[in-house]
């Protein structure tokens, strides 16, 4: 019993080490100038408002093309999720991690 939960809390801790270093990864990728222009301005924020001004265009609605603009715009949404999943992920698992080394 004893090693099982000894395994359990290697996996925990694997687990915690693995959110904490993607979180740090993805803020000093937030902060790198050409990840900011490509990705976050460009994509994130320029592609998005675009694809909601083209969804109000008669000549999209007209060529049956929202169903394209609205796969785009759900795909800057699961990207935008993600990031935001793994500064949560990293940040509970920080926590955990420094509530654990005060105990």
């Amino acid at each position: 019993m004893a090693n099982n939960q000894a395994t359990d809390v290697e996996i925990e801790n694997i687990q915690r080490n693995h959110w904490i270093e993607q979180a740090e990864a993805l803020e000093r990728l937030m902060e790198h100038p050409d990840f900011k222009l490509v990705i976050l301005d460009g994509y994130i924020e320029k592609k998005a408002l675009d694809g909601v001004s083209l969804l109000a265009l008669p000549a999209i609605k007209k060529a049956g093309e929202r169903t394209d603009v609205m796969e785009d715009l759900v795909s800057i949404s699961n990207l935008q999720y993600h990031f935001d999943m793994v500064r949560n992920l990293g940040s509970v698992s920080q926590e955990d991690l420094l509530e654990e080394e005060t105990e």
